[in-house]
């Protein structure tokens, strides 16, 4: 019902709970139950809120110390990406560590905003050997502010 309530305030419906119900020749979906009684199978609502609603549904079963998630931005759109950055910030503060992939500098900003003391890795992947750059919010800035592409950084910093 929490994750239920949580997606209601990111998409245009009133959630109530997330069930899981025969749908076609005995398969078994998720629906959305929604405050009217209809119910809204997940496989037809966009692909972020899908993301969003089975990595939280998966979170809260198992209540995992760390959480992985590659390529954070994938299907989100901004607000979404904002609620994930709220829901890992909340994770962070219960002791949850969370380790994030992403390519979008937005992502990267909006993380961040949500939790200033975030490490920030550029990676990247030479003759078989990753390299890694632990950076700031604040080196990130100051690259992007001086025209450098933090996501082209590795050939230069690392």
């Amino acid at each position: 019902m929490e994750v239920a309530k949580d997606v209601s305030h990111l998409v245009n419906e009133e959630y109530t709970n997330i069930t899981i119900e025969p749908f076609l020749a005995g398969k078994l979906a998720i629906f959305g139950l929604q405050k009217d009684g209809s119910r809204i199978r997940l496989g037809d609502l966009g692909a972020g809120t899908q993301v969003y609603i089975i990595s939280r549904i998966l979170y809260e079963l198992k209540k995992p110390r760390i959480l992985l998630w590659d390529d954070v931005e994938a299907h989100m759109n901004p607000r979404m990406l904002i609620r994930i950055a709220e829901w890992f910030s909340e994770l962070v503060e219960n002791g949850v560590q969370v380790v994030v992939t992403t390519h979008s500098l937005e992502a990267v900003r909006i993380l961040a905003e949500f939790n200033r003391n975030a490490t920030i890795y550029v990676t990247t992947l030479e003759n078989g050997i990753l390299k890694a750059k632990k950076m700031t919010i604040e080196d990130v800035e100051n690259l992007i502010s001086a025209g450098i592409d933090i996501r082209m950084v590795g050939a230069v910093v690392l």
